[in-house]
C-alpha cells in the first residue's frame, strides 16, 4: 500500500482567515485536505514526529509572501464571456441589458463555449476555487463539470408572463433532468421585473423541496423601483419587446425586498445580488431574514447604476459576499479588483473585512464552508501564495499582488500558475 505524501508549505505569512495571522507559518497537506496549520517550526516538528501521519514528507519554503485560502466568486455569468469588450459602458441598466441580450443572441454556440472555457481559466488564474454560476440555458454546466473550478449552478428561470401554479419542471424541463442528480444546482429567479409572482413562489418551493439555495438579482437599478411602483418605464418596454408582458399586471406598489418578503421568497439560504438601491426598510428585511447579498461593484459602475452603500449594509447586519458578474460588464474576472474598488470608495471599511466577503462569507453563501473559506484542518487544500515585498503593510500589499495577478496555486509539487501565468 502506497504511503500518503505529506506536503508542508511554508511562507513569511500564513493567513487562515479564521484566526490570528501566523508569522513564519506553514500549512501541512495530505491529498486534497489540510492536515495542520501553525508556526512553521511546530508543523515541521509534528511531521518529523509522525503526528501528522506516516508517509513521505515534502517541504516547500515559498519565502517572502503570504499563503491564504482561495477565493469564492459568488456571482458569475460565464456564458456571457464571449461578450468581453463588446458592449460599451451605459448610463442605465435597461440599455445595457438590451444591448447584452441582442449581442448575446448573435454569438455562435462555439463562441459561447470558448468564452466559458476562457472565463473558467481566468477565474482560476486569479485564485478562484469556487463560483456561483448563473445560466438560463444550462450550456455552461458540462464545461464546468469538466474543469478544475468547483461551482454551484443557479439555473435561472425567467417568465414575467408565466402565471401557472404547476410544477416548475413543466416550464423548465432542464430542472426535471437535474433534480435527482448529484450536481450542486438550484433554481434561481432572474429579478422582480422578469419573474411573475407565481413563478417566484414556484422557484422557492422547488428549492425548499430539494434543500437548495436560491438566488435573485435585487435592487440593481432605479428603473426596477419605478417598475414595481407604477408598472411602467424602461422595463415594461423591454418586456413588451421580448414578448413577456401581460396586460393584467398590477404593480405591487412597494420596493423589491418588501415585495419578495410578501411572497415568502426570503430565507437564510437565498443569495440576493447587487443591492445598489436598497432602502433602510429593505436592508432590515434582508438582515432579519438572514439573506446573503453578493456585491458586484465594477459591474454596477459599468452599467450605470452606481455603487451599493457598503457602510450602511454592514451597519444593517447583512451578510455580504463578492462577485464579478460577467465579462459583458467587467474587463476581467479578478476578484481582487472588486476588493480594490470597494476599498477605494469606502476606505473606512477595514481591508480584512472586505477580504472576508470573498473567502469565508463566499463559502458560506454557497453552502460550502465545510470545504472552503479558511485554512482549517479537514478542509480542502485550496491554497494560494502571493509574493510580498519585505516590510510592506500586509493587507495593502496582498491586495496589490492580487490585482496584478501575482498569484500561485500551491500543490504537491510546489506551485502552479506562478505569477498569474
Amino acid at each position: 500500500m502506497m504511503r500518503p505524501i505529506i506536503v508542508i508549505h511554508q511562507a513569511r505569512w500564513v493567513i487562515p482567515m479564521n484566526g490570528w495571522i501566523i508569522s513564519q507559518g506553514a500549512v501541512a497537506v495530505a491529498g486534497d485536505r489540510i492536515l495542520a496549520v501553525g508556526p512553521a517550526g511546530e508543523i515541521r516538528r509534528r511531521a518529523s514526529d509522525g503526528e501528522l501521519g506516516q508517509g513521505e514528507v515534502r517541504y516547500y519554503d515559498h519565502g517572502q509572501g503570504a499563503i491564504m485560502p482561495a477565493l469564492i466568486n459568488t456571482h458569475t455569468h460565464l456564458e456571457f464571456s464571449g461578450l468581453r469588450q463588446a458592449i460599451p459602458p451605459q448610463t442605465n441598466l435597461p440599455d445595457w441589458l438590451q444591448a447584452a441580450i441582442s449581442r448575446f443572441h448573435r454569438l455562435t454556440p462555439e463562441e459561447i463555449d470558448q468564452g466559458v472555457r476562457q472565463g473558467i481559466a481566468e477565474m482560476r488564474r486569479f485564485g478562484v476555487v469556487l463560483a456561483g454560476e448563473v445560466s438560463n440555458t444550462g450550456r455552461s454546466l458540462p464545461l464546468l463539470q469538466n474543469s478544475p473550478l468547483e461551482f454551484h449552478y443557479f439555473y435561472e428561470c425567467l417568465g414575467f408572463n408565466l402565471l401557472s401554479q404547476g410544477p416548475l419542471e413543466d416550464d423548465f424541463p432542464f430542472l426535471n433532468r437535474m433534480a435527482g442528480a448529484d450536481v450542486p444546482l438550484s433554481a434561481a429567479a432572474h429579478s422582480p421585473y422578469a419573474v411573475s409572482a407565481p413563478l417566484f413562489q414556484r422557484i422557492s418551493a422547488w428549492n425548499r423541496r430539494w434543500a437548495r439555495p436560491g438566488s435573485v438579482h435585487l435592487a440593481e437599478s432605479r428603473e426596477e423601483r419605478d417598475f414595481l411602483s407604477q408598472g411602467d418605464g424602461s422595463f415594461r418596454e423591454l418586456l413588451i419587446r421580448r414578448g413577456r408582458w401581460y396586460e393584467g399586471y398590477i404593480p405591487p406598489g412597494c420596493s423589491a425586498a418588501v415585495y419578495l418578503d410578501r411572497l415568502g421568497f426570503w430565507n437564510e439560504s437565498v443569495l440576493a445580488v447587487h443591492g445598489v438601491w436598497l432602502d433602510p426598510q429593505e436592508q432590515e428585511i434582508l438582515a432579519r431574514r438572514g439573506v446573503w447579498l453578493a456585491l458586484c461593484p465594477r459591474s454596477n459602475l459599468y452599467t450605470g447604476v452606481g455603487l451599493p452603500d457598503l457602510p450602511a449594509l454592514q451597519r444593517a447586519g447583512i451578510k455580504l459576499t463578492l462577485g464579478t458578474d460577467s465579462l459583458a460588464s467587467v474587463p476581467d474576472l479578478n476578484l481582487f479588483q472588486e476588493i480594490k474598488v470597494l476599498q477605494g470608495h469606502f476606505p473606512e471599511i477595514p481591508l480584512p473585512d472586505i477580504f472576508l466577503m470573498t473567502i469565508g462569507n463566499g463559502a458560506a453563501a454557497l453552502n460550502r464552508s465545510h470545504d472552503f473559506g479558511s485554512l482549517t484542518p479537514g478542509k480542502k487544500a485550496a491554497l494560494l501564495f502571493l509574493p510580498l515585498s519585505s516590510g510592506a503593510p500586509l493587507w495593502p500589499a496582498l491586495l496589490e499582488a492580487g490585482v496584478q495577478g501575482r498569484i500561485s496555486w500551491l500543490t504537491q509539487t510546489g506551485k502552479e500558475f506562478a505569477d498569474g501565468n
